[in-house]
């Protein structure tokens, strides 16, 4: 799989959100006074100057790489699974309190082939060859996921998984026996009924020992489809008190939003996947290829539309952000590429994301990049990236993190460096 992550993804960081910066205000006023349409059209702000022979960018590439098709099958499931992303519910759309990112450990991994993934195995009680044997017909899947609250604790996690297969037949056969795989691998899953959906295989899971009272995992098919629904409610755990009725109705309102959803998804026919281009509006040829440098870094390179892109960079902000910036193209491959409306749209989300804040300080930018930004994480979330910096380039917004300032700022001069040359 490793080959195939370097070129096609996804991952979750947490951005801090404070109070408003002097960038922010530079940024709304570069997008106010929009009247009418006599009017003047609105200022963009300067890019200052860069001679890009001196940044400092280490050993890291500085010139676009271009893309044809998909280049196996392999890839171009997973390209499959990233267009279906940009068709799903959000988890807001799915429960509106679910509006809190996911945890990053069990969703960093999101587009995925096999059921030995990041995106499945840590969710299944069976072992990966178990399930991908019961999975015939399986193309690929896609993992949405969120929390009630930013606190985990005090939070439920709605995760969903929906699994595509060559054909309804498959999906209707898939399910149950994916279900049944799981069930049959812990003797502590109980079955239980999803009342609106009594064709769906669904089980608790009787654990005392091992906090496992607000658990609840369901698997539905619909269409050429399954929709695995997994429901972690860490109050439940907590006070080892089982609420099923509210369980079952998270899982009753993912089918009700899924189901729909994916009816509309325009499927490629299965002999034409690999016809699939990787980057159509090269997106990924300008994003800096950081994942194989990181391997703490996890997900599979991918591009999004604006509501794709939301499913990685979570948040009610983010989708006031991305309205306001006019986002259309999101692009993740070790780190973040944002393509705006215009040069303001970019600062606006250079001015966002860069907020300083009590565990958010600034940090010196990179040498010979002014218009560039960093700021150090200083607080308490065990294994967080401590290093960020970001950068704007026309209507492109650019971040990139690391674990040492230098690598950090490196990073984002060789990303500039690109997203110039790619003109």
């Amino acid at each position: 799989m490793r080959g195939t992550m370097h070129i096609l993804g996804d991952s979750m960081r947490t951005l801090a959100r404070a109070g408003v910066s002097a960038l922010v205000a530079v940024a709304l006023a570069a997008t106010a006074g929009c009247g009418s349409d006599a009017g003047p059209a609105p200022a963009q702000p300067a890019e200052p100057a860069v001679d890009l022979a001196k940044l400092d960018t280490g050993n890291l590439p500085t010139q676009p790489k271009q893309y044809g098709k998909a280049v196996n099958l392999d890839q171009a499931r997973l390209l499959e699974a990233e267009r279906l992303a940009d068709y799903l519910p959000l988890p807001a759309e799915i429960e509106p309190e679910v509006k809190y990112a996911a945890n990053p450990w069990n969703s960093a991994v999101r587009p995925f082939i096999d059921f030995g993934s990041a995106a499945m195995k840590p969710r299944m009680s069976a072992d990966a060859a178990a399930m991908n044997a019961a999975a015939t017909g399986f193309v690929s899947g896609y993992l949405i996921a969120g929390m009630s609250d930013s606190e985990p604790n005090l939070a439920y996690e709605l995760e969903n998984v929906v699994l595509m297969f060559t054909d309804e037949n498959a999906a209707r056969a898939a399910a149950p026996a994916l279900g049944q795989a799981d069930l049959s691998a812990a003797p502590e899953h109980r079955r239980v009924t999803i009342d609106r959906y009594p064709d769906a295989f669904a089980y608790v899971t009787d654990d005392a020992d091992h906090y496992s009272a607000g658990y609840l995992q369901s698997w539905y098919a619909t269409g050429r489809y399954v929709v695995y629904t997994r429901v972690v409610d860490n109050v439940m755990d907590a006070l080892q008190t089982r609420d099923l009725p509210k369980l079952v109705t998270h899982v009753q309102h993912s089918i009700e939003a899924i189901a729909p959803a994916v009816a509309k998804f325009p499927a490629t026919p299965q002999d034409r996947l690999t016809d699939l281009p990787v980057d159509p509006d090269q997106m990924i040829s300008r994003a800096l290829p950081t994942i194989v440098d990181d391997p703490s870094e996890a997900g599979i390179p991918g591009a999004y539309d604006r509501h794709g892109g939301l499913q990685l960079v979570q948040g009610e902000d983010e989708v006031k952000l991305f309205e306001d910036a006019g986002v259309d193209r999101i692009a993740w491959k070790g780190d973040y590429l944002f393509r705006a409306r215009d040069a303001a749209g970019a600062a606006l989300i250079v001015a966002n994301h860069s907020r300083l804040s009590r565990t958010y300080v600034p940090v010196e930018s990179p040498t010979n990049l002014p218009n560039a930004v960093c700021r150090k994480y200083t607080g308490p979330r065990a294994g967080a990236i401590p290093y960020y910096c970001f950068v704007r380039h026309d209507r492109y917004a650019a971040e990139a993190s690391a674990s040492q300032l230098l690598d950090a700022q490196q990073r984002i001069s060789a990303q500039y460096a690109i997203l110039v040359n790619a003109r």
